[in-house]
């Protein structure tokens, strides 16, 4: 009953049986007898000719939906034994710029050293083009703070979580009247040693100072503007950005006081120009999402997915594929 399932699956999808034969380069009157033929290996009808266009009967419908299964199956198979056969190890990871060019090579240093046979390319984006690679097979994963659009073939899983600090130029003279909770550069590095330790500013100190937020849309302004609002005032922007690296630079150059993932510190240059405040709200933890294909990793993917995971801030339990099977892990 699935001899001719390309046939029928493009008469569903043209929802016209001239046109699944002009698609297809067949005759009308064949594909008709195909159909029909299958249609009585099955004892009941799969599309509903009375209609116009034509539609599924409540048998196709299920048709179509096993059908789907089979050719996403066979997809997978010719994929993995194409790769196995030209014996690819070429693997494509998106993120933002701030991991493509700080923590990613890093990272996969170790990976490299202990895979020289595979390659690894980087590849800077947001949320709804990586969602569209990911589909055409263009990135193997994608690494980001905003887990992807839902989609039913993509997973998105939990990999780490980070802080999120307020980066403040260490001239503002407000930072005297907070010494107390004032962190430098070092000591901030340090902050979770024994002793170093400071109380979360309140954040309603900086109602009146500049801010430098990224841009409407993503997770970082959304999450900026919710620390103000419960801080009981709406931050005064002075300046809209698209990159979080650009808005550390202008902190240090004294343009204004940002919101910043406190892990800029591990990658950059130390610098006496910026000072940093821990915030006391859950809104300032967030978590990092690595997101695939929801379909089983095929043997250069999987290298790649055990070294994340065994790297991974979590360390979760893992299940298939082997990411984790929290449940509550996912998006």
């Amino acid at each position: 009953m699935l001899n001719y399932k390309e046939y029928i699956y493009a008469v569903y999808q043209e929802r016209s049986f001239s046109k699944a034969a002009q698609k297809l380069y067949v005759s009308q009157p064949w594909l008709s007898s195909v159909v029909k033929k299958v249609e009585q290996e099955i004892k009941t009808p799969i599309f509903d000719r009375s209609t116009n266009p034509i539609s599924l009967t409540a048998a196709g419908q299920y048709y179509i939906q096993q059908v789907k299964q089979v050719m996403n199956i066979e997809e997978e198979m010719r994929r993995h034994f194409a790769q196995l056969s030209s014996q690819e190890t070429q693997l494509h990871i998106g993120s933002s710029m701030f991991f493509c060019t700080y923590v990613l090579p890093r990272l996969f240093q170790e990976f490299r050293e202990e895979n020289p046979q595979i390659t690894l390319t980087l590849t800077e984006g947001g949320g709804n083009s990586m969602t569209e690679k990911l589909l055409n097979h263009k990135l193997d994963f994608f690494l980001e703070a905003e887990p992807l659009q839902k989609n039913e073939k993509i997973q998105s899983v939990a990999w780490c979580m980070e802080e999120i600090v307020l980066a403040v130029p260490a001239r503002f003279s407000i930072n005297k009247q907070l010494s107390q909770y004032c962190y430098s550069f070092d000591e901030l590095l340090k902050r979770n040693e024994p002793g170093k330790k400071k109380p979360a500013v309140p954040l309603e100190s900086f109602r009146d100072e500049p801010f430098l937020l990224l841009q409407p849309g993503n997770d970082s302004y959304q999450r900026s503007m919710q620390l103000c609002e419960h801080a009981g005032f709406t931050p005064k922007v002075s300046v809209f950005l698209t990159q979080m690296m650009t808005a550390f630079y202008l902190v240090c150059e004294g343009q204004g006081v940002s919101f910043l993932r406190s892990t800029i510190p591990e990658y950059v240059t130390p610098t006496e120009s910026v000072v940093f405040y821990q915030l006391d709200n859950p809104i300032a933890t967030r978590a990092i999402y690595l997101s695939s294909l929801l379909q089983h990793a095929n043997p250069v993917q999987q290298k790649l997915l055990d070294f994340m995971w065994n790297h991974s801030l979590l360390k979760p339990t893992t299940g298939a594929l082997g990411s984790p099977a929290t449940e509550d892990l996912k998006r």
